[in-house]
């Protein structure tokens, strides 16, 4: 039924070269993710006979570590002995402390076949994980991560100009890097600021055309992990990364955590639930910037993070692009017609105002 849309994908996102190695993967929380296993499969034939494909046990969490077993299919199983063998692989599974230098040595010496391409759309994401970092970082891998992924998004925010979403992305991206503080305003009650100093800004572009790029499809996006220390005031969601709220949730920073939460809703449990059992998911770890225009859809994070004049928080692990902070963990949350300020040394600018992109 997608085959036209995922030959465009692997042909205009992903530069999918004949011979080149293929993995592909999902989890076991949406039939219709499953379903789409075959016709990846079989257009991936199109262009390479080597291709892997797996379905493996939901995590049950956005940023937890895929399973063993999509271990061994990316890097091999004597990799994947080895780091086993020096007691490594179950704390790198847990995001437990493990020293990442010795583990990119043993994966250097020991793994083969690694694929050149990734495309991934498990329910819960990857992007935040050190499988991803390690295939994109040290062995180039261009991976496209697609949690939440509906196939009805091929049809609307797949389906842009990704030449123009790029130019944005990029333009944004730079601003964030030469920031230092960000402050977010909106009409719900969002009234947050915090520091961006010294961290870098990232396009997701959607175009994974040279060895290490990365990102989500559908893509549209700019973004940057602010200082984890270091943001004040209170974010006001709407909406579950899957469903909007009953009643809308408040989440208080101080020194850079989520000190309280207010508001009476299901999820609001949930979240304190994760902060209990993981303190470190507390802190901001990433903030950004919608840019695609064909993105629409508030109900689902994939997209909602990408709508063009919106703009999004996280909390949790971030130390896969920039930050410092290794949990098991990561979930954005997305602030609607949202007034921006931004700003460095002597300079400030007014990014968007009530979720009008203005001119940069």
């Amino acid at each position: 039924m997608f085959k036209d849309k995922i030959r465009k994908l692997y042909e205009e996102n992903l530069k999918l070269s004949k011979g080149e190695r293929l993995l592909v993967f999902t989890d076991t929380e949406k039939e219709y993710l499953k379903a789409l296993i075959p016709e990846f499969e079989d257009v991936a034939y199109e262009f390479t006979p080597n291709v892997k494909t797996f379905i493996y046990e939901k995590t049950g969490t956005h940023g937890a570590e895929p399973p063993k077993e999509l271990w061994e299919l990316a890097f091999g199983k004597e990799a994947v002995e080895k780091l086993q063998e020096r007691e490594l692989l179950e704390p790198i599974l847990g995001k437990e402390s493990y020293p990442q230098e010795e583990v990119i040595r043993i994966l250097k010496e020991f793994a083969v076949d690694v694929p050149e391409v990734v495309v991934a759309f498990p329910y819960y994401s990857t992007t935040h994980t050190f499988f991803r970092k390690v295939l994109t970082e040290v062995f180039g891998t261009r991976y496209a991560s697609m949690p939440l992924f509906e196939p009805s998004m091929f049809l609307t925010s797949m389906d842009v100009n990704w030449d123009e979403v790029a130019r944005l992305s990029q333009d944004i991206a730079e601003i964030l890097t030469d920031a230092q503080w960000v402050h977010i305003k909106s009409e719900d009650g969002t009234d947050l600021e915090f520091s961006v100093q010294d961290r870098k800004g990232i396009a997701d572009t959607g175009l994974f055309h040279k060895p290490g790029d990365f990102g989500n499809l559908p893509a549209g996006e700019a973004f940057i992990a602010p200082v984890e220390t270091e943001a004040y005031g209170k974010l006001v969601i709407l909406y579950a990364p899957d469903r909007p709220l009953e009643r809308p949730i408040t989440f208080k920073f101080i020194d850079g955590g989520v000190e309280s939460i207010e508001g009476f809703e299901d999820f609001r449990y949930y979240i304190e639930d994760v902060f209990k059992r993981m303190p470190s998911a507390r802190f901001i770890a990433e903030f950004g910037v919608g840019t695609n225009p064909k993105a629409s859809r508030p109900d689902n994070l994939l997209e909602a993070e990408k709508i063009l004049g919106t703009v999004h928080v996280a909390v949790g692990d971030n130390h896969t692009f920039g930050g410092k902070n290794k949990v098991g963990f990561h979930t954005d949350f997305v602030v609607f017609k949202p007034t921006v300020r931004i700003g460095g040394r002597g300079w400030e600018k007014e990014l968007l105002r009530k979720g009008q992109l203005q001119r940069i």
